[in-house]
């Protein structure tokens, strides 16, 4: 027993020891590259970004004693990702965000190759801190079957920034012996006195051929007291809808059940799966198979890893990272020269119509002192980095939005019920094979999306580099980056409709 408190002492000292390196080093570049990241043309004023370096996946998202708390993945030593952090801040409105020092590093056996995404429990005046510790092992590994080992870890909180001593709560002798060792990102909530943990999966699969295919899914834990937890459902379709989900995402709203996941490998098509890899959400209160009644969250260039929360005052709230895995080869940031990249969406507001869930801006966005600026003509130019604009009575009329000057900007394109982004030359509405992309849209080309009936009105957001657009009240989005410099955003409308513009 002295023998066990001994090592137990010694294990806790040499973690605290490499908490304490890895979290100076953080703090020492974002000291150094600070004043760079802050001279950006491209800072955001109300979407949360790294301090320095790289963001990716919304984490822990809650609110505590009043508090707005969003962690997030976070690599202060590589622009270009990597993880190894929790970064963390907070906020009174959903819109401005106070950063602190990040929460959680790679500081233990279980988590030694990156503390990988999570969520939050609030219970009993605490903060329960739930995450996916990832260990790569060195060798001539595939990383599917071998070499990987997901752990699923716990933290608790009194304040939101001080943490407990980590616990382990699953590992690779807890789960199914058909799933792979990509099992991760566990989002945990309580409901009828049990706790309940949601995980993405890739269970082993093969074709009629005998080749392999693998397929997503999830896995749902349930537990009597946080610590002990056993396998309650697993949902893995017959037939493969994407070889691995990520991010799951399991709540009820106005009455429906609804699972959010990003299945990864959908094929593309014309006018769905446009991306890379993909996010969405499936009503299981219509149907047991996911694929069924699968919708995508966002048909932009820049949306993945939603995580949604419930706020005190009862509504849904969901922040995704305006960003898309492995990506770099397709399109590009123009802040890396600056030392960062990426950032979170705009908090938005669920709720469900005629089958559909709907997405708006956080009603906290509407009180911030917008000016509504009259103008003579179409074009508008802003001199501060954030305009929204409204568009209503369309009824399926013809409408271009330029965001930009004519031969670098972004077209918005709007036509009976279609909705289409292009940062192609000459704008959008035309044949795309063939044709140079604008230099502020990093690459990116053209995405397209349509809603059930006509556009009828139109809501942008655009803060400094990312814009959003909230078709139809929020049954279409769209969200993309943009890396205009200040003399060139201009604002131009065209078409049918009534609009305004505000700039805060």
């Amino acid at each position: 027993m002295e023998k066990s408190l001994k090592t137990n002492c010694i294990e806790e000292g040499l973690q605290m020891a490499k908490t304490e390196a890895n979290l100076r080093r953080a703090k020492e570049e974002e000291k150094r590259i600070g004043g760079t990241v802050a001279g950006c043309p491209f800072r955001t004023r109300f979407h949360i970004m790294p301090p320095v370096g790289w963001i990716n996946d919304p984490n822990g998202l809650c609110q505590f004693h009043g508090v707005f708390h969003a962690y997030f993945q976070y690599s202060p030593l590589s622009v270009h990702g990597g993880g190894g952090y929790w970064g963390h801040c907070t906020s009174r409105d959903l819109l401005h965000w106070e950063y602190h020092d990040p929460v959680l590093t790679t500081d233990i056996p279980e988590d030694q190759s990156g503390v990988y995404s999570g969520s939050a429990l609030i219970e009993d005046g605490k903060m329960y801190l739930f995450y996916t510790g990832n260990v790569k092992l060195p060798g001539d590994y595939d990383y599917i079957d071998s070499g990987r080992i997901s752990n699923q870890l716990m933290v608790i909180s009194e304040d939101g920034q001080e943490m407990s001593q980590k616990k382990k709560l699953l590992g690779m002798e807890d789960y199914p012996e058909d799933i792979t060792a990509h099992i991760r990102d566990p989002k945990v909530w309580k409901a009828d006195g049990r706790y309940y943990m949601i995980l993405g999966a890739r269970a082993r699969g093969y074709a009629e051929d005998g080749s392999r295919r693998d397929k997503g899914g999830v896995l749902i834990y349930a537990s009597e007291d946080k610590l002990k937890w056993n396998l309650h459902q697993k949902l893995i379709p017959e037939k493969a809808f994407g070889y691995m989900w990520e991010c799951p995402d399991l709540f009820e709203l106005d009455g429906e059940k609804v699972l959010s996941f990003c299945p990864q490998g959908l094929e593309a098509e014309k006018e769905r799966f446009q991306n890379i890899y993909q996010s969405g959400y499936s009503l299981l209160s219509r149907s047991s198979d996911p694929e069924e009644t699968f919708t995508e969250w966002d048909m932009g260039f820049d949306f993945y890893a939603p995580q949604t929360f419930r706020t005190e005052d009862g509504r849904r709230i969901m922040i995704g990272w305006a960003g898309v895995p492995d990506t770099e080869k397709a399109h590009r940031n123009l802040s890396v020269a600056n030392g960062w990249q990426h950032c979170l969406t705009l908090p938005r507001e669920l709720s469900i119509k005629d089958g559909k869930i709907y997405q708006k801006p956080v009603k906290e966005l509407y009180a911030l002192g917008w000016k509504n600026e009259q103008t003579a003509d179409s074009r508008y130019h802003w001199d501060g980095r954030t305009v929204l604009l409204e568009i209503k009575e369309i009824g399926g009329m013809f409408q271009k939005i330029k965001i930009g000057q004519e031969e670098n900007g972004l077209t918005i394109h709007i036509e009976d019920d279609l909705a289409e982004l292009s940062f192609l030359a000459g704008g959008a509405g035309t044949a795309a094979a063939g044709r140079e992309t604008c230099e502020c849209g990093g690459g990116r080309r053209r995405r397209i999306g349509r809603v059930s009936g006509k556009v009828d009105e139109l809501t942008v957001l655009a803060d400094s580099s990312i814009v959003e657009v909230f078709v139809n009240g929020g049954e279409l989005v769209f969200t993309t980056r943009i890396y205009l410099e200040g003399r060139e955003r201009d604002l131009t409308v065209s078409g049918a409709g009534k609009y305004s513009i505000f700039t805060v």
